[in-house]
């Protein structure tokens, strides 16, 4: 397992220069411009919610790995409160409908979220080799913690200097129960120990050396579409404002649709399309 977590780190070092980490810490842009892509969060947070528990939990086994496996899950399905809790202290719990909310983390702008969320649900789902999924795992370990130290515990703390209320997912609270490797009860020396035990095959190099690729390809995409947001948007109005506005413009065609539609025998058909 030695080779696969050194590809690992190779592939965190090209991470780390992602435009977007540069674009969070640049800090003659707008602070409010830079949060501003946090809502764009929710899919994935949620969904990962749900990759924890319905897919890479396997229980019962008897596998050593799988039983690890099983206890970080316990751990990161629950890091989500966090997510939800900052959205209130930070003051984006704006009151939406419930089908604006659905055309938010639906919409085009959202996608590369939707995208990520789905992805990792495939590559995981898609592994039935505990030692694969363990891979997996710890690069997606790798590409959080080095997100969170390379800018966003920083735009945290300028947050808190602007609301004078600390966050929780974005902060040094969440890097600080993160390792950068699976969570399992196991301290640093342990586990350096416990991955250099793990032979592989040579089968299981090659393919957990492509799932480690498709992970950082796969979150690479997500922090671009992230940074596209971003500069669209600011924290005062992190949603879409047209897409509000051609909401309302839609619900007005479709009410009128249906008032007409009772004065006639042919089926209701709406005037325009939903996006």
């Amino acid at each position: 397992m030695k080779e696969v977590l050194e590809l690992i780190e190779t592939k965190r070092q090209e991470f780390i220069r992602l435009p977007f980490f540069a674009f969070l810490k640049d800090r003659s842009i707008d602070l409010k411009k830079r949060a501003s892509g946090i809502p764009f969060w929710a899919h994935f947070v949620m969904s990962f919610k749900d990759l924890n528990v319905y897919v890479l939990r396997q229980e019962p086994t008897d596998d050593p790995i799988q039983m690890m496996i099983n206890q970080h899950t316990y751990e990161d399905a629950s890091h989500w409160v966090w997510y939800v809790k900052d959205l209130d202290i930070l003051g984006i719990d704006h009151s939406l409908r419930f089908t604006d909310a659905l055309r938010f983390l639906w919409s085009e702008e959202t996608q590369k979220a939707r995208q990520l969320s789905y992805d990792l649900l495939q590559l995981c789902a898609a592994q039935t080799d505990p030692v694969l999924r363990l891979a997996i795992i710890e690069a997606i370990e790798a590409t959080g913690t080095t997100a969170l130290a390379e800018g966003l515990v920083q735009l945290s703390q300028e947050l808190q200097e602007l609301t004078q209320k600390r966050s929780y997912y974005f902060s040094d609270h969440h890097l600080q129960v993160e390792t950068g490797h699976i969570q399992a009860g196991l301290e640093q020396g342990d586990t350096e120990q416990f991955f250099d035990s793990i032979q592989l095959t040579a089968e299981q190099k090659a393919k957990a050396f492509e799932l480690v690729e498709a992970v950082f390809a796969q979150f690479t995409s997500f922090y671009n579409g992230l940074l596209v947001y971003s500069k669209n948007h600011s924290l005062d109005r992190p949603f879409p404002r047209a897409q509000v506005m051609d909401v309302e413009v839609q619900h007005r065609a479709i009410a009128a649709d249906v008032e007409a539609s009772q004065d006639s025998t042919q089926p209701f058909q709406p005037t325009k399309a939903l996006v």
